[in-house]
């Protein structure tokens, strides 16, 4: 059922609505790997759909008190839509399915909605690759603030986080999170995937 739903739009990878321009980016890091930033991802009304509901005091988020596997960065809540290859929220449906259907996806792995808060200084995780094994990570930015990603630890690529953009590299990038100072929230959402 998932799959079909996933395969059902398909076709529209890619593409925004048809007021809007997407621009789509790729750039190849010295070591070889590469990057894209797609703007516009989702159509205006799916982006506020997806912005309104994660940013409602009804939406459930999740503390964590480390953003990776080492105890030296900070604390930040998250939501888990999707996890050990089953949906595991109740909005998978509604907010993930929209975004996954304009992806280039034959395996979903994890879904998971970061937030991090404003402590009116930066912040950051530490440096980590969300998986061990060849695939894809897509992070993509619900929100603008004056947070970024840093891409590539040999490189430091700052990414902006501008709202309804798609960031999309090769799981074995090594990236980390930094806080912004701007907005009270810095949301995204991530995945890690199989093309």
């Amino acid at each position: 059922m998932i799959i079909q739903e996933l395969k059902s739009n398909f076709d529209s990878y890619g593409q925004g609505d048809k007021d809007e321009i997407q621009n789509v980016s790729t750039i190849k890091l010295k070591s070889g790997m590469s990057y894209s930033i797609i703007e516009n991802f989702l159509g205006k009304q799916e982006h506020q759909s997806i912005l309104d509901e994660m940013s409602s005091i009804y939406f459930p988020w999740f503390y964590n008190s480390s953003m990776t596997d080492y105890e030296t960065d900070y604390g930040f809540f998250s939501h888990t839509f999707y996890k050990e290859y089953k949906p595991n929220s109740d909005s998978f449906r509604k907010l993930i399915i929209p975004i996954v259907q304009k992806m280039n996806v034959k395996g979903l792995m994890e879904v998971r909605a970061n937030f991090m808060t404003n402590k009116n200084k930066r912040y950051e995780s530490e440096w980590h690759t969300d998986r061990k094994f060849d695939c894809k990570t897509a992070i993509y930015y619900v929100n603008t603030n004056n947070g970024y990603t840093i891409l590539d630890k040999d490189e430091q690529i700052n990414i902006p986080c501008k709202e309804n953009s798609m960031l999309i590299f090769d799981s074995d990038i090594l990236h980390k999170a930094v806080s912004q100072t701007d907005n009270e929230r810095r949301i995204v959402i991530n995945f890690n995937y199989f093309e």
